[in-house]
């Protein structure tokens, strides 16, 4: 680690990371695989139906990410909002469109009018349904709504995600709308897990001018294992973090600092303590 960055520097790149601000993307095989099937859809002149659908860890949330990023001027990206007694999908689609702050006067036309009239953003994404899907009723309503958007003179395409089967399930059932399922697994193999590691520590090293060594894979037992590229990032960004705060743990009598020589340690029984106390010392 370099000695010249300030404690609070190190902070400010901790919050960074730990927020997963730091920007690292790793491009499995299936990633690739699917960013392409993403890709070929934007470019295509068809309205249509595609769900994503993967275990909580998959990846998806920031495939979805990365690919709106690249069609941003196409894209219309919706966080769906729990209400107690009703959903409105498609008055969630022009809140996204429209957002509060714009309607702060009306002596003007909204600036995100502006930007949706020229640009022609055909494409919507609702990234987890699942938090909406426990409320009554609300799988009929969601497609009921949606099945209107994508049918529509607005010819949109509707990408969604979701790890719910009984949204699944509905969605296997729409008919007259080209559908589309794209699995993802997420699952980076063990034998692979060291690359992804090197690959992170590599990408903040250069990105935040430090110079912090990955941990040695022997004192991880869970690292022998195939794991969801979610979870493998999360470790990485709190193994970083307690380098370049010098956080440890007490274990056993012993002092933790996960740097140094390889300690026979399995970072479940108290790695969300360290990330606790990462936290502390980056927020407080």
């Amino acid at each position: 680690m370099k000695r010249n960055l300030s404690l609070s520097k190190k902070r400010q790149i901790a919050r960074t990371v730990l927020q997963g601000l730091h920007g690292f993307q790793h491009r499995w095989p299936e990633r690739t695989e699917v960013y392409q099937a993403l890709d070929g859809i934007a470019k295509s002149d068809d309205a249509i139906f595609v769900m994503l659908r993967g275990d909580a860890g998959a990846g998806i949330s920031s495939i979805l990410e990365e690919f709106s990023l690249k069609f941003h001027d196409e894209v219309i990206v919706v966080k769906p909002r729990i209400y107690s007694s009703s959903l409105n999908m498609i008055g969630q689609v022009l809140h996204a469109i429209f957002p509060f702050s714009d309607f702060r006067t009306y002596k003007r036309v909204p600036k995100s009018l502006i930007e949706c009239r020229q640009a022609a953003r055909k494409i919507i994404i609702f990234d987890d349904l699942d938090i909406i899907s426990n409320q009554n009723s609300m799988e009929e309503v969601i497609f009921d709504q949606l099945h209107q958007l994508a049918r529509s003179l607005g010819w949109y395409k509707i990408i969604m995600s979701t790890r719910n089967k009984r949204l699944l399930q509905r969605y296997s059932k729409v008919i007259g709308i080209t559908s589309m399922v794209i699995p993802v697994s997420g699952i980076i193999p063990a034998v692979n897990v060291k690359t992804v590691v090197q690959g992170f520590y590599d990408w903040c090293n250069q990105h935040y001018g430090t110079k912090a060594q990955p941990p040695c894979m022997s004192r991880f037992s869970k690292l022998d294992q195939d794991m969801p590229i979610d979870r493998i990032i999360d470790v990485c960004e709190t193994l970083y973090c307690s380098e370049l705060l010098k956080a440890h743990l007490d274990f056993n009598s012993k002092t933790i600092t996960f740097t140094g020589t390889p300690l026979i340690y399995k970072f479940p029984d108290n790695f969300l303590d360290l990330r606790h106390e990462i936290e502390h010392n980056a927020f407080t």
